[in-house]
């Protein structure tokens, strides 16, 4: 498996997965290829780990923007090089599941692993990713995705409703699309909070992870003025500086001023914050746009600590609680429709069901099925070879 990430959501994700795969006998030996900066705690796997990649290099080693620029472009080729040679020396490899993928370097790339016999592998997490240079017209982006994606043996999606999407995004003929549900997130420190009646009064909501424009943190605050009692807890890395600044800023400035009762922690929230501010909070708030296709990582965290959720219906959160009553969901992305969902949330005349549902889609999306789907998923691949050769037996003419 190939995840550069050295932290973060990839990197976690791998772990998880793999850790199942080498747990569970599906016939795969797994291993990983990361950056040479790879965290402590994604090394101590029950599989081998391969930290070889170059790192980036920081933004604030660069006077310019310049500089930084010209490292990026010279980065990736060199990184995708020596991922290369590496593989090359590794002829017991039968395939590489890619977790990330540098658009404009990945059919180019792709094409080359399997020049050497090898099958390819990608986990679609977002079909676009959620931002990239503005100089590249988005025509060319996707045409570097369709590219890469067609030169894949099988790509890999979290919901069935992304595999609807990147069908119709990439067109016929494409790759077997195979469904991988997200797995829960392991934590190491959760502990059984008081009866969910109890922690709904608390009317605290949380926001958690990367900002960005997508995750809609601006469509909560304008819905603040409309939830009287409640109070909002902001935490997360700005991705997006400008929408940070511009957007969400003034209204949490202008909500304190009201006596809105708003925290905001615009930072990487390391792990061992993590459990306690979960455990501190009645719901998570999901409020999503339409330019989120993907599945929701922190909603999976927010089952691992058995929290509520409200959500959009953008990406696949829908199908989520669809299958689970673990929340509740609105459709139109508006102040009103958003506040009406927590209400609803904190208005349900069974907080014990609510409680029910949440602990039986933690043990429903295990890792040990997204271990099982992502070897259908390599199955699927050697069956398409043993198809392709019986086909070319019959058309040899005899002699």
């Amino acid at each position: 498996m190939f995840t550069p990430s050295a932290s973060g959501g990839h990197a976690r994700y791998s772990m998880e997965l793999l850790t199942a795969m080498s747990r569970h006998a599906h016939g795969y030996d797994v291993e990983l290829v990361s950056s040479k900066n790879l965290e402590e705690q994604f090394k101590a796997v029950p599989y081998p780990v391969h930290p070889i990649l170059r790192p980036l290099t920081d933004r604030s080693a660069f006077s310019t923007g310049a500089g930084w620029v010209a490292n990026r472009l010279a980065h990736y080729p060199r990184r995708e090089w020596e991922f290369l040679r590496w593989l090359r020396n590794r002829p017991d490899i039968d395939g590489v599941h890619f977790q990330e993928w540098t658009s404009w370097l990945a059919a180019p790339l792709f094409r080359r692993i399997r020049a050497m016999g090898k099958k390819v592998f990608y986990t679609v997490h977002n079909i676009v990713p959620h931002k990239y240079p503005k100089l590249v017209p988005k025509a060319v982006m996707d045409g570097w995705i369709r590219g890469a994606g067609r030169e894949c043996d099988v790509l890999f999606v979290h919901t069935d409703l992304l595999a609807e999407q990147l069908s119709r995004f990439i067109g016929e003929p494409h790759p077997p699309i195979q469904v991988v549900h997200h797995g829960v997130w392991t934590v190491k420190d959760f502990a059984k909070g008081p009866p969910m009646a109890e922690r709904l009064g608390w009317k605290r909501l949380l926001f958690f992870g990367g900002i960005r424009r997508n995750k809609g943190l601006d469509l909560l605050l304008r819905a603040a003025e409309k939830l009287p009692g409640f109070s909002i807890t902001i935490a997360g890395e700005p991705a997006h500086p400008d929408y940070f600044r511009d957007e969400i800023l003034p209204q949490v400035r202008r909500l304190q001023q009201a006596g809105v009762k708003v925290d905001l922690y615009d930072r990487f929230v390391p792990d061992e914050e993590v459990g306690k501010l979960f455990a501190s909070h009645s719901a998570i708030v999901l409020p999503y746009t339409h330019g989120f296709v993907a599945q929701s990582g922190v909603a999976f965290m927010a089952l691992a600590y058995e929290l509520p959720v409200v959500a959009s219906e953008a990406g696949g959160l829908r199908d989520l609680l669809d299958q689970f009553r673990i929340g509740t969901t609105f459709r139109d992305q508006t102040p009103e429709a958003l506040a009406a969902a927590v209400h609803a949330l904190y208005d349900q005349k069974s907080p014990q069901e609510l409680e029910n549902e949440i602990v039986a889609a933690k043990a429903h999306f295990s890792w040990a099925q997204s271990a099982r789907a992502t070897a259908a998923g390599y199955d699927l691949a050697e069956e398409k070879v043993l198809q392709t050769n019986a086909s070319a037996l019959r058309t040899t003419p005899a002699h």
